[in-house]
Order: structure tokens, then sequence, then C-alpha cells
């Protein structure tokens, strides 16, 4: 019987296939994604910052040497960016490498076609606009760990903010999704659960981010963890806690935990 979630030391980026490839496999994650045709890897571009402030691309490198062997699925690594041009932050992160060494497409979520859900168990988001590229697909999500300045922690599930297209989310600022906090952000992002909830989360701790989502620091020692999981809550709580965190704190962990049905969209 396989756990939800596995948690493998990594010590520096050399060992990223070996570590993130043990952590897929001891979760069972090409099992997780078999029956979809299509699977989008989502890792977390907020902006044009390096890691961690964003994905590490040997990360998603090593996500996509585990699963393109495993899976008769078509994969792209698709991000809506909340600063800035989205493929233009990706290839300044050196993700052109996706394509060149796998044929993986890049896609920017907020150039796609959307279509409109409700879920009358939400608390703000009963209603809510999404990519119809996510419908039906398995999701990867591949955020680095990182404390949040609003919701304490910024993982597994909030990565998904990044799907909330900028022509229905932007507007309350500058952030191209900042409508998210023109509401209860830790309740939009529990209602996230709902919708596109990941069938698999890659957590990057090989450093971790601490006191902030955008300025943080780097934690002296570093985590040095990779955690994966089939149960996005699972692996944000452990993530959490290795950040240094009561993950029964975290409240928008706890307000999602009560969202744990299958999403719409998927």
């Amino acid at each position: 019987m396989r756990s939800e979630i596995s948690v493998v030391p990594i010590s520096s980026p050399d060992e990223y296939p070996a570590a993130v490839g043990r952590a897929l496999e001891e979760v069972g994650a090409a099992r997780a994604l078999a029956g979809f045709d299509r699977v989008i890897v989502k890792p977390n571009m907020v902006n044009n910052s390096p890691p961690q402030v964003t994905t590490d691309v040997r990360c998603v490198l090593a996500v996509l040497e585990h699963l393109v062997e495993r899976l008769d699925a078509a994969i792209v690594v698709a991000e809506g960016s909340g600063e800035g041009r989205t493929l233009d932050n990706l290839r300044l992160n050196g993700y052109e490498e996706v394509t060149k060494r796998f044929g993986v497409e890049l896609v920017d979520l907020d150039a796609l076609p959307v279509k409109r859900y409700e879920d009358r168990r939400a608390g703000v988001y009963r209603e809510i606009h999404l990519p119809g590229i996510l419908e039906g697909a398995g999701l990867v999500s591949v955020p680095p760990a990182k404390d949040h300045t609003i919701t304490r922690v910024t993982l597994g599930l909030k990565n998904m903010v990044g799907c909330l297209p900028a022509k229905h989310y932007s507007g309350y600022w500058s952030y191209k999704k900042s409508r998210i906090h023109a509401v209860d952000e830790d309740q939009a992002v529990a209602d996230l659960m709902l919708y596109v909830r990941p069938h698999v989360t890659v957590i990057d701790a090989m450093e971790g981010l601490a006191g902030g989502h955008l300025s943080g620091r780097r934690p002296d020692p570093p985590i040095g963890k990779i955690i994966a999981g089939t149960d996005v809550l699972a692996a944000d709580r452990e993530a959490a806690r290795l950040l240094g965190h009561d993950p029964d704190g975290i409240r928008h962990l706890v307000l999602a935990a009560k969202h744990g049905q299958d999403p719409a969209t998927g």
C-alpha cells in the first residue's frame, strides 16, 4: 500500500532527478495520473524572479522525466503569472528546456478560453471562472515551499491561484489575480479545492523561503526536502511543518479540509 506523501532528502540541484523521482515513485504518481488523456504540470511562476520565489525549472524537469516515460498522455506545463507576461517569465527562468528535452508545450493559462463553474459548498467562490483546459485533466502542482505574508504559507493548493484567469480576477490592484484579495483570501484558496484540486503535488523544499513569498530569506540551514503526495493537503501540511508552522494554524488548509470531495473540473 502506497503512502499519501513522501519526504525525500535533497541537498543540491544535481539531486533533483533522483529525489523527485523517488518521491513520485513512493506515492504512485504515475498510477494516480494514468487515467488522464491530458496532464497539466503547474509550477509557481508568480513573476520573473528566480527560485525560491518561483519554481526551479530543474525540479519541473525532474517531474517530467518521471512522468513522460510512464504516461500515455499529452503533457503541458501551464501557468498564469501574477505579474508580467507568463511565457516571458518562464523563459527567463529557463523553461524552454522543457520543450527542448521533452517536447512539452509551455502554456499561458491567461490566454485560453474560460468556462464558468458553480459549487454551492464554496464559501466565497460559489461561482468561478477557470480555463477550460483544466477540465478533465490530471493536475500536478509543483510549487516551492514558501511563507506567505497573507496566508502564512503558499504551497500546493495556493499554487492554484495562478489558474484564475486575469480577465476575471484582475483590477483590484496591479497583481493580475488581485481580486482574490477583495474577498476572504484564505476561504477563496480553500474553495479552489472544489474546482482544481491537484491529483499530484511536488513541493520543492530543497531550500525554502521564510518570512515572505516575494522577498523572504532562505532558511539557515535550508530545509533540504522534496515532498510529494497524492493528497495535496497532506503534502501542504508536511511542508508547513518544515517551514516551522503548526498546520492546524494555517487557516486555508483547515478550511480546505472541509472541501474534501472530488473537484468539479476533474
